[in-house]
């Protein structure tokens, strides 16, 4: 079963690798899972990579144990296949900073305790939240289109689609929003 991020662009595996450092074919019924590559009807696995639904193959490879698919696939672990997909697709979606999270959630959090004592402060607090959210999220928006991200990109970005993105945002670039090349 692969491995699915929220944004369900990617889905990731453990990929077979054999002794000399190639992918096995796909058997003759398509199927390529790492399992399957056992040697009793073609070739044994070595080891495995994470791979991905996007072509993406990572360049580590991991040991295997036909016995532990567990160990193998090593969900949740801070080394293996699982975990070395898992940093392809932050690098690929780009991953708010844990840092960053952990600073919204705080602040989020206070506002929220605010409302019980002091429910005006919270108020206020939220309000200026609020305000501060949508001027950062106008200077993201224009920034990433001025390197170039597309509009659905963008879109994916804010939950909202290329058209949203576009009118939010407001600005184009000459050329590339009318689908020249630069």
């Amino acid at each position: 079963m692969p491995w699915v991020d929220e944004s369900r662009r990617h889905q990731g595996f453990p990929a077979a690798v054999l002794a000399d450092g190639s992918e096995p074919a796909p058997l003759p019924d398509g199927r390529t899972t790492w399992w399957l590559y056992n040697g009793a009807d073609g070739p044994r696995a070595a080891a495995v990579r994470g791979g991905c639904s996007c072509g993406w193959r990572g360049e580590q490879v991991h040991l295997l144990d036909f016995g532990d698919d567990a160990a193998t696939e090593a969900v949740g672990e801070a080394t293996g296949p699982f975990a070395d997909w898992e940093w392809h697709v932050d690098l690929a979606e780009g991953v708010v900073p844990h840092e960053v999270e952990e600073l919204v959630a705080a602040l989020v959090d206070r506002i929220c305790d605010l409302t019980e004592s002091r429910p005006y402060a919270a108020a206020r607090a939220a309000a200026r939240f609020e305000r501060a959210a949508g001027s950062t999220a106008l200077l993201a928006g224009r920034r990433a289109r001025s390197n170039l991200m597309t509009w659905e990109y963008i879109g994916r970005a804010f939950g909202c689609g290329p058209e949203e993105a576009l009118e939010r945002f407001g600005e184009t670039l000459d050329g590339v929003d009318r689908g020249e090349e630069v």
